[in-house]
């Protein structure tokens, strides 16, 4: 029974997504539309179930939940009914069997991804959730969830409760409503999504065969398989960032409006995984050098806002609970108030500390990926003859350089903020996962110049 209510669950979450990607017109695979379809449901869904609790005062109980993802369902299937009912009609048309598995190479691609997901599965089925952070934040505001409906409430009695969004602990809380035990199987669910994500964004780029070649490196690397049989937000925030910048280069290359939103959709999803870091800003920055290069400002509007309104609606929250616990202590000071007097006591010595802390504890973790890097960027800039294939390989390079620069100088403040910031290398490695898969999607492009 409870088994069923879980994949009845599933099956709608599933099915929300599927009908939110209609709303794009954009023409995607089918398993890269069903992919899209977990990220979006389930990000969508923990946001308007936080949303309902926060402003209306909706519990967070297990009818309320199937009552608002029914109500998503039934006003999308009415809107995107046309664009619905054709997208099965060409399907039938389609020959199915053949429909991803056109070759060898993509034969293999898949068993390999299956493979690899199968034993991520059962590891996650098999053990519960172990990990420190897990069980004392993201698991642990599940199981309180269970018992107080009010979010409100349970911030307000464990202020550590607000440090991070909710779309993992409001999946695991879906989870624990349908009775089972154990939630770790959504991050195999992620990661799975995430590399047909990227297979399929990288094949409308290179190609089939690179595509599966740099997918099964991705796949392999030992940080992202291993985030899936972790209740972690480090997979799940990766997946979000990065999938959100595949889009946005291809809106830089094509200029379909509706990858833009997507990709705003996506890195505002990223804040609501965790908002402590600054990165969704770079996408954010790179489309408005764009709007300003192509004279389209609306567009920067529409990212912005799409990015903006996640991290908004958490800092609402974050503020409330924040002066409703400390508002004998007055206002915390603001950005600029806190950093402005750092920036006049940073150092050259620090910044070489910094330097030295972040190529031992984050790049140096990489393995090759990071002298390749350097090298293949070297060897871009030497190569550099404004063709239009290396200009639009150096739009990518320019948003993966942007990142390096809001890491340095985001790591370089948060050493003037927190005396023991040298001691948490794993925080700063985990923090820093992202840059895996943007660095193998340019490695893609790069070996053709």
């Amino acid at each position: 029974m409870f088994l069923l209510k879980l994949l009845l669950f599933l099956f709608l979450l599933f099915f929300l997504g599927f009908l939110i990607t209609f709303l794009f017109k954009i023409k995607f695979h089918l398993i890269e539309r069903i992919s899209l379809s977990y990220l979006l449901g389930i990000g969508i869904l923990t946001f308007l179930i936080f949303i309902m609790n926060y402003f209306l005062g909706l519990g967070f109980s297990s009818k309320n939940t199937f009552v608002v993802l029914l109500l998503l369902i039934f006003v999308l299937l009415v809107l995107e009914r046309n664009n619905f009912i054709l997208f099965f009609r060409n399907i039938r048309r389609s020959n199915i069997s053949i429909y991803f598995f056109k070759d060898k190479y993509s034969l293999v691609f898949a068993f390999s991804i299956f493979i690899l997901l199968f034993f991520s599965l059962v590891r996650n089925i098999y053990w519960p959730v172990s990990d420190w952070d897990a069980l004392a934040l993201y698991d642990f505001r599940a199981k309180v969830f269970l018992s107080e409906p009010s979010l409100l409430k349970a911030g307000l009695n464990n202020s550590y409760f607000v440090h991070y969004p909710l779309l993992t602990s409001l999946a695991h809380l879906f989870v624990y409503q349908t009775g089972l035990s154990n939630p770790k199987f959504i991050y195999s669910l992620f990661y799975l999504s995430f590399i047909f994500i990227f297979y399929f964004s990288l094949q409308r780029n290179v190609g089939s065969n690179k595509a599966v070649f740099f997918s099964l490196i991705l796949a392999l690397v030992p940080e992202i398989f291993g985030h899936s049989t972790m209740a972690y937000t480090n997979l799940p925030y990766t997946v979000y960032l990065c999938s959100g910048v595949f889009y946005l280069y291809e809106w830089i290359k094509n200029k379909q409006r509706s990858l833009l939103v997507l990709s705003g959709l996506l890195v505002g999803l990223s804040s609501w995984v965790r908002i402590s870091e600054p990165f969704w800003m770079v996408p954010v920055l790179i489309v408005i050098f764009f709007s300003i290069k192509r004279k389209d400002f609306f567009s920067t509007f529409i990212y912005f806002f799409s990015v903006y309104v996640f991290y908004k609606a958490w800092l609402s929250f974050m503020a409330k609970v924040n002066f409703l616990n400390y508002v004998e202590g007055g206002a915390s000071l603001s950005l600029i108030e806190r950093y402005l007097p750092i920036l006049k006591t940073i150092s050259l010595e620090r910044i070489i500390l910094v330097a030295q802390y972040l190529y031992k504890n984050v790049f140096s973790s990489w393995g090759l990926l990071f002298p390749i890097f350097v090298l293949t960027s070297l060897f871009l800039f030497l190569n550099l003859r404004r063709r239009k294939k290396e200009i639009e390989v150096f739009y990518f390079w320019s948003i993966i350089f942007l990142f390096f620069i809001f890491l340095f100088f985001g790591t370089l403040l948060f050493s003037y903020t927190f005396p023991n910031w040298q001691h948490i290398p794993d925080s700063a490695r985990r923090m820093s996962m992202f840059f895996i898969p943007l660095i193998i999607y340019y490695f893609s492009f790069a070996n053709n110049l």
